[in-house]
């Protein structure tokens, strides 16, 4: 019996002492890496933007994450953290539920001793342990997981009219060969006899103005 409970004894120190499996995530802006779940903590770094990250587990709420960026530990919030999930980036803070992210507690004295020793807050972590805990952002509540839509297909193409174009014209003939046109004859009078007056050959009207007999 005694053998064991040192072989159990035994087995949880090295699950204790295993580091947490970890999964990828991507920030989302400029966010601060803390030394603690709390924007109160101190500033490990300023993180850029789309940044991949390494996240061992985040708290019971998934407000924060513990994370390691290029060998620095600490804690993001989760609102900054995304997930690939569907084929699009998700919140933990919003899906972390449905993401299957582990759960982790924070202890800063065994936290602090890991990562932080040499740094220039580390002096005071007696402070920092017996002050009152930060208090925690409100989780706002959790969203549906939607899934992706599908490509939208695009529109078959419509045919285009046909364009009627004029019959081009005919050129024109050559003066060859174009039809001569008869011109009219005119009547000229006979040699010796006078040329009709004017109104056609009829006598000419007597003048009303001329005085009456």
């Amino acid at each position: 019996m005694k053998r064991l409970s040192l072989a159990l004894l035994a087995l949880f120190a090295l699950g204790a002492g295993a580091p947490a499996r970890a999964n990828n995530a991507y920030t989302q802006g400029f966010v601060h890496l803390r030394a603690g779940p709390s924007s109160d903590y101190p500033l490990v770094f300023t993180i850029p933007p789309n940044t991949l990250l390494n996240v061992y587990g985040c708290l019971d709420d998934w407000t924060w994450c513990d994370v390691n960026w290029e060998g620095n530990r600490g804690w993001i919030y989760g609102d900054y953290l995304y997930y690939e999930y569907q084929d699009r980036r998700v919140p933990v803070l919003q899906f972390g539920a449905s993401l299957g992210i582990g759960i982790v507690a924070f202890s800063i004295g065994d936290y602090w001793g890991r990562y932080y020793n040499g740094r220039p807050w580390y002096g005071r972590r007696d402070y920092w342990m017996h002050r009152p805990a930060p208090p925690r952002r409100p989780r706002p509540p959790p969203r549906p997981i939607n899934p992706p839509r599908p490509p939208r297909p695009n529109p078959p193409s419509r045919p285009r009219p046909p364009v009627v174009r004029p019959d081009p014209g005919r050129p024109n003939p050559p003066d060859s060969e174009r039809p001569s046109r008869p011109r009219p004859s005119v009547e000229r009078p006979a040699p010796g006899r006078p040329n009709p007056p004017g109104n056609g050959g009829r006598p000419p009207r007597p003048d009303k103005t001329a005085p009456r007999p």
